[in-house]
C-alpha cells in the first residue's frame, strides 16, 4: 500500500511537466506559471542559430527596352501632324512631330531685318562720311556763320538805342539772348563739321559692332526655333507610347512620344538589404504572368551602383530570352532573389518583444534574462531575420518572454529544438 502510494506522489511531477510541455509545445503560449522559488520566471529557451526562411525573397521589375527615350519638344506650338504611330520603326534624326512655326517664321523675319540695319549703320560708320553730307555740313555752316554776324549787328544797334534811351531794358536782353543763341548754333555746327572730318571713333565703331553681333545672336535664336518646330528621334527603335495628337498643344517637359531599342529586358528594383546577393552574370528566376506562368532563368546584365534615393533601392537589369517580340514594355515581372551564401540568423517572430519604438529579444544564460535590442530584416510570416544584436548559438526565450525584464532570475523549464 505505502508502495502504491509513494509512487503516485512521485508520479504527479512528471505527469505535469509532461502536460505543460505538451500545452507549451501545442498552443505556442508566450508566458507559464513562475517558479516554484520565489520571484523566478519559468521560461522556455531556443538556441539562435542560421536557418533559411521559408518564404522566397522577392523583387517586381518591369520589362522595358534595353533604351528608351522620351521624345519632348524645347518650345511651345500646336502639333500640325504626328508622322508615327505606336508600334512603327523609327531612325535616329527622322522627323516626328511637326509643330506649327508661322510665328516663329516672322520673328526671324524681324531679327533678319534687325542684322540687316544694324549691318548697314556699321558700314556707314567705317566707310565715313560721303560728299554730299560734307556739302550740307558746309551750307549749314555759311547759313550759321551769316545769322551770327546779323545777330551781332542787331545786338549793337539794340545797345546804342537803350543807351539813348530809345529801346527799353527787354528789348535789349532779347537781342542779346538771339546773339547767345546764334553763337551756341554756329559752334554746334562747326564741331559736326571736325567729327565728320575726323571720321567715326573707336568707341562708336566698337558699339556698332557689338549692335551687329547682338542681332547676329537673335537670328540664330530664331533660327534655332524654327528647327524646333520639327521634332526628330533621338534614337533607332520602335514608337512604344504616343501621348500627343494632331491640333493638340505640345509644351516643353512633357513627354509625347517615346521611344525603345534594343533587346528587351527586365528592369526590377531590389532592397539595399539583399542588393549584395546578386552579381553580374549569376542567373535568376523571373516570371511574367502577361506571357506564361511558368517561370524562366534570367541573366543579371547590370546592377547600379547608386540606389534610388526615394526608394533605397537599386536598378538591376535582366536578360528576356526567347522572341523579343512577345516581351512588351510596361510588363511587370517577379523576380525571386537568391538565398545568401551564408543563411541569416532568424528568430521566431512571436519571440520579439515591442517595447516603444524598440524591438527586444530576451536571452539567458540559464538563470537571469538579457534584454538585447535588434535590428529586424525579411520575415516569412513565422520567422524574422536578425541583423543585429544577438549572436549565433545565446539561449533565446521563447516563452515567458513577455513578462521579462533586464536582469530577472530565470528558470529553464525546457529547450525546444531549434525550428521546431
Amino acid at each position: 500500500m505505502k508502495q502504491e502510494n509513494r509512487e503516485k506522489t512521485w508520479g504527479r511531477p512528471a505527469l505535469l511537466l509532461v502536460g505543460v510541455c505538451a500545452a507549451v509545445s501545442l498552443a505556442g503560449c508566450s508566458s507559464l506559471p513562475a517558479s516554484s522559488a520565489p520571484g523566478v520566471q519559468s521560461v522556455v529557451v531556443e538556441t539562435i542559430g542560421h536557418n533559411s526562411l521559408k518564404k522566397a525573397k522577392m523583387a517586381v521589375g518591369r520589362v522595358m527596352g534595353d533604351t528608351e527615350s522620351a521624345v519632348m519638344t524645347k518650345i511651345q506650338g500646336r502639333v500640325v501632324r504626328v508622322s508615327k504611330d505606336i508600334g512603327q520603326e523609327v531612325k535616329a534624326g527622322e522627323p516626328l512631330i511637326y509643330l506649327d512655326d508661322k510665328d516663329y517664321q516672322v520673328a526671324l523675319e524681324q531679327a533678319n531685318a534687325g542684322l540687316r540695319g544694324a549691318e548697314a549703320r556699321l558700314a556707314d560708320a567705317q566707310r565715313g562720311t560721303r560728299s554730299q553730307q560734307q556739302q550740307q555740313l558746309d551750307e549749314r555752316i555759311r547759313a550759321a556763320n551769316a545769322a551770327l554776324e546779323n545777330a551781332k549787328h542787331t545786338l549793337e544797334r539794340t545797345q546804342s538805342l537803350f543807351e539813348s534811351g530809345a529801346v527799353s531794358q527787354s528789348q535789349l536782353d532779347a537781342d542779346s539772348l538771339a546773339y547767345t543763341q546764334a553763337q551756341s548754333t554756329y559752334q554746334q555746327v562747326l564741331q559736326e563739321k571736325s567729327l565728320a572730318n575726323e571720321g567715326a571713333t573707336r568707341e562708336s565703331i566698337a558699339n556698332l559692332q557689338a549692335a551687329v553681333a547682338e542681332a547676329r545672336a537673335r537670328v540664330n535664336s530664331a533660327q534655332l526655333a524654327v528647327s524646333n518646330t520639327v521634332i526628330t528621334s533621338p534614337l533607332s527603335g520602335k514608337v512604344a507610347t504616343k501621348n500627343i495628337q494632331d491640333g493638340e498643344t505640345a509644351s516643353p517637359g512633357v513627354p509625347l512620344l517615346t521611344i525603345v531599342s534594343g533587346q528587351p529586358v527586365v528592369e526590377a528594383s531590389i532592397p539595399e538589404d539583399q542588393i549584395n546577393s546578386l552579381k553580374e552574370g549569376q542567373t535568376v528566376t523571373v516570371r511574367i504572368e502577361q506571357v506564361s506562368s511558368q517561370p524562366f532563368e534570367a541573366k543579371v546584365l547590370a546592377i547600379s551602383p547608386i540606389a534610388n534615393p526615394a526608394s533605397k533601392e537599386y536598378p538591376v537589369k535582366l536578360s528576356l530570352p526567347g522572341d523579343p517580340n512577345q516581351w512588351k514594355s510596361g510588363m511587370y515581372a517577379e523576380v525571386t532573389l537568391p538565398e545568401p551564401e551564408e543563411s541569416p540568423i532568424t528568430v521566431p517572430r512571436d519571440a520579439i518583444v515591442k517595447r516603444g519604438s524598440e524591438r527586444l529579444v530576451m536571452v539567458t544564460d540559464g538563470s537571469k534574462a538579457f534584454a538585447h535590442v535588434v535590428i529586424t530584416g525579411a520575415s516569412d510570416g513565422t520567422s524574422v531575420e536578425i541583423l543585429d544584436g544577438v549572436k549565433d548559438g545565446e539561449k533565446l526565450i521563447v516563452v515567458g518572454q513577455d513578462q521579462l525584464n533586464d536582469g530577472d532570475p530565470v528558470q529553464v523549464l525546457w529547450e525546444k529544438e531549434n525550428g521546431k
